[in-house]
């Protein structure tokens, strides 16, 4: 007699995803990405108390939006990695500025960071740890009320 089998058996994995594919990547491109701790960063931040970060830094949120929406570095521009090398030109034009690019963990800020690296950016470098390391070494977040698809509906500027 033919047995049908449920779709869902073929659709969708039921063992837990391996990561060490994923993490043996990361670790293999690592060696070839500069990096900057939270405390560099925080230094090249607050330099300048009244005129703030020099407009040649750029510091980048690759992550996704919602994590954005939670908290972020100040200064910093949401890029999403999806988007990062369509949208770079836009947001950083000259491929001698200095950028910094960070994640939640530092893992896709690696990634991120090779990308540009490969594109022609000759100063990227990824957030050692990332966001996570930021705020365990409790540097300052900026938390919004306001979504960042609500702030660019109206027109809201980052803090």
């Amino acid at each position: 007699m033919f047995r049908v089998q449920p779709l869902f058996r073929k659709s969708f994995a039921t063992t837990a995803v391996r990561r060490s594919l994923f993490v043996d990547y990361v670790n293999k491109i690592q060696p070839s990405v500069k990096e900057i701790t939270a405390a560099d960063l925080e230094k090249k931040l607050t330099s300048d108390p009244v005129h703030g970060p020099p407009e040649t830094l750029h510091i980048l949120d690759v992550r996704e939006t919602y994590e954005w929406n939670e908290s972020h570095i100040p200064n910093a521009v949401y890029t999403g990695r999806g988007n990062l090398e369509r949208d770079i030109e836009q947001l950083v034009p000259d491929a001698y500025d200095e950028i910094v690019v960070y994640c939640a963990s530092g893992k896709r800020s690696v990634l991120a960071a090779d990308a540009l690296n490969k594109m022609g950016y000759k100063n990227v470098f990824s957030l050692q740890g990332g966001i996570g390391q930021w705020k365990k070494d409790q540097k300052p977040v900026v938390h919004s009320s306001l979504c960042y698809n609500t702030r660019l509906q109206y027109g809201v500027a980052d803090q």
